[in-house]
């Protein structure tokens, strides 16, 4: 028995759920095979969720076989969006409000590590005294 396998090659990354729902309905209009995958800034590549979440450095991919991606680009080429697939952290294009709450959210998580760390420090001299 042989099992032949499928080469599965990203045509399409986005930030935005709604560019990754044309692109899907699309692909799947003229008949193209195609999976979709959710990603993250750490390298994190998950199976599509039934309810994705956006948020910085959380991207979606549309993957064609090997033997398709010709025809998905053209077919994608058709659409009002853009087509990379090397999207940036803030490609979900959040508002200007929403931006600077996630950097603030940042900074405080950074502060309270750091502070962690220091404290772990002093308790560890403290021991050695």
């Amino acid at each position: 028995m042989s099992v032949e396998l499928t080469n599965f090659v990203t045509v399409f990354r986005t930030g935005q759920i709604i560019h990754l729902d044309w692109a899907a309905n699309a692909l799947e209009e003229a008949g193209i095979p195609f999976q979709r995958r959710e990603e993250t800034s750490g390298g994190i590549r998950l199976a599509m969720p039934a309810a994705p979440a956006t948020g910085p450095g959380q991207w979606w991919s549309i993957l064609v076989p090997e033997s398709s991606v010709g025809q998905a680009r053209k077919v994608l080429a058709g659409l009002p969006i853009e087509r990379t697939t090397t999207p940036d952290v803030w490609s979900f294009q959040p508002k200007p409000g929403a931006k600077l709450g996630w950097q603030i959210y940042s900074w405080i998580i950074v502060v309270a590590v750091i502070y962690g760390v220091i404290v772990w420090f002093v308790d560890i001299f403290k021991d050695l005294k």
